[in-house]
């Protein structure tokens, strides 16, 4: 996607640049690239790719990187990604369900500010929300390399499975963008619009939350993007999880044209 807006970034506390952002993205890039490509081997990778070799890819550019990845995990199929990471989604499945019971009702959260001119809030979160109405796969996939599966069900929660943050797995779950009442994310009324949802596993557990705030200001689109985990879980997981939302949103927001 093309870079045709200055989308500014704070990352917790710290402003970064764009130039930050884009690095984070690519070294999870050739994180991921690595990974399905020691899962897969060389002969199931030339045939999802076989116009591009994937000892080449490591030093192309990101985005040569990131429709190549979009294109693997979107002809291995969903039923390929929860065969490729069965064991690591049952093993993370186990981590939540324990740290949700550790924490005890406590959380955390993870805090990533955005701005971008010429961006409209409503527009956007109309964009969004259509992408899993209609389930539009692609860009979703598209927006982050640690992305592997991210649809609209028929039931109209949104299935992810991610790697998030810092993990150092991908995990499993569906946000359900009806239900908000376990969120301690606070409503900041300043933020006129809203995409809010609890994260649960198949069996209703409640295991974290997103609460993605947004507004207009003099022509720009600011955006507040809230994660909540388990408070359990390690301090580091959520600090890298502010540089996720920062690749996952700069690259949404860039494509809602």
């Amino acid at each position: 996607m093309a870079e045709t807006i200055e989308i500014q970034a704070i990352v917790g506390a710290r402003r970064v640049t764009r130039e930050q952002v884009r690095a984070w993205e690519s070294r999870r890039a050739n994180a991921v690239l690595n990974k399905m490509t020691a899962r897969l081997g060389p002969r199931a990778l030339a045939e999802l790719l076989p116009d591009r070799p994937i000892e080449t890819l490591s030093a192309a550019p990101l985005e040569t990187r990131r429709k190549a990845l979009t294109d693997l995990k979107t002809r291995l199929g969903h039923a390929g990604i929860y065969a490729m990471l069965k064991r690591e989604l049952a093993f993370s499945e186990r981590t939540a369900r324990t740290a949700v019971a550790v924490s005890r009702g406590r959380t955390q959260h993870s805090v990533t500010r955005l701005s971008a001119p010429g961006r409209s809030a409503e527009r956007f979160a109309a964009w969004f929300t259509n992408l899993v109405v209609v389930d539009d796969e692609p860009p979703m996939v598209d927006s982050c390399p640690d992305h592997y599966l991210q649809r609209g069900l028929p039931d109209g929660r949104h299935e992810v499975v991610e790697t998030t943050g810092g993990s150092p797995m991908p995990s499993r779950f569906v946000i359900d963008y009806t239900r908000t009442e376990a969120l301690t994310i606070p409503v900041d009324p300043r933020y006129p619009i809203q995409i809010a949802g609890q994260a649960l596993l198949d069996d209703g557990l409640t295991i974290g939350g997103v609460r993605h705030q947004f507004r207009d200001n003099e022509g720009t689109l600011e955006a507040l993007l809230t994660v909540q985990f388990p408070a359990a879980l390690p301090a580091r997981l959520i600090r890298e999880h502010r540089w996720h939302l920062a690749v996952e949103f700069s690259n949404w927001l860039l494509a809602s044209v």
